[in-house]
């Protein structure tokens, strides 16, 4: 019996932080995971973000059939925009997600006087689906925004893994919380190849319970008389929600203000 013929090509975020995106090929079956940009550094003035090179992606367009983005931050759903003015696809992603990518495709056009369409396809966080034949199981994961997830792709060698950003944090709230048990039944079946993060993974020691803000700023609340002003990642929903529970519980009035709106 004749095995699919299966490659991975990295068309952003090799050794650099965002603009992270993949494709992969399985036969004449092409799949893109996440489609991010990363900021500039300091020396390119008059750039606003950095995009992945699409040319192979749209010499090959009629071969792609979805679009998979694994969580709402810009490293990894921002370069949207561009890719489907050149490649229009559905895309696959869980609830918050797919409120946050039409938020961006709205804005974008609105912005630039452009207008297309998109299908963005809704999917459960433990949803295993079937696209253009080929059986793609998500799993959630933790990170600082709801609704991440993994992707495996079944192929005819075992799954080929994207693990996206994640840490484990057993203490972590609902919609944050990954699922270890799926985690384990897909490595039992068999994996051909793991894409995972690695931020960071030359470090001692561990991320969790290091990236919770609220020890770390709890005594500010409590000494503070006056106005407490914290600069956040607007996309960190983890944290924000963290500052909005300190502001609860020290009876404070709290306003989000950012590049958008206010409130």
């Amino acid at each position: 019996m004749k095995k699919s013929i299966i490659k991975l090509m990295p068309i952003g975020g090799q050794d650099e932080n965002g603009k992270s995106m993949y494709c992969l090929e399985i036969d004449d079956n092409w799949f893109i995971i996440d489609a991010g940009y990363r900021f500039p550094e300091v020396d390119k003035l008059g750039v606003d973000v950095i995009i992945p090179n699409f040319d192979y992606l749209k010499d090959n367009k009629d071969k792609i059939k979805a679009i998979f983005i694994t969580h709402g931050h810009d490293d990894v759903m921002g370069a949207l925009p561009y890719l489907l003015q050149e490649v229009n696809v559905p895309i696959y992603t869980t609830d918050l997600t797919a409120d946050l990518i039409d938020q961006l495709l709205q804005r974008y056009m609105r912005h630039s006087h452009v207008s297309y369409k998109y299908k963005i396809k809704r999917v459960n966080m433990n949803a295993t689906i079937k696209v253009a034949g080929v059986e793609v199981d998500f799993f959630p994961i933790t990170h600082s925004i709801p609704g991440s997830v993994g992707l495996a792709f079944l192929t005819d060698y075992g799954y080929i893994v994207y693990s996206s950003e994640f840490i484990i944090d057993f203490g972590a709230p609902e919609r944050f919380r990954c699922n270890i048990q799926k985690m384990m039944e897909i490595g039992k079946k068999g994996v051909l190849a793991l894409l995972c993060e690695s931020s960071y993974s030359k470090n001692d020691g561990y991320t969790s319970p290091n990236h919770k803000l609220t020890a770390k700023i709890e005594s500010i609340f409590e000494d503070a008389s006056g106005r407490i002003i914290i600069s956040s990642y607007a996309q960190n929903a983890f944290r924000t929600q963290e500052i909005a529970q300190l502001a609860k519980k020290y009876n404070r009035k709290i306003c989000f203000y950012g590049r958008d709106n206010t409130t």
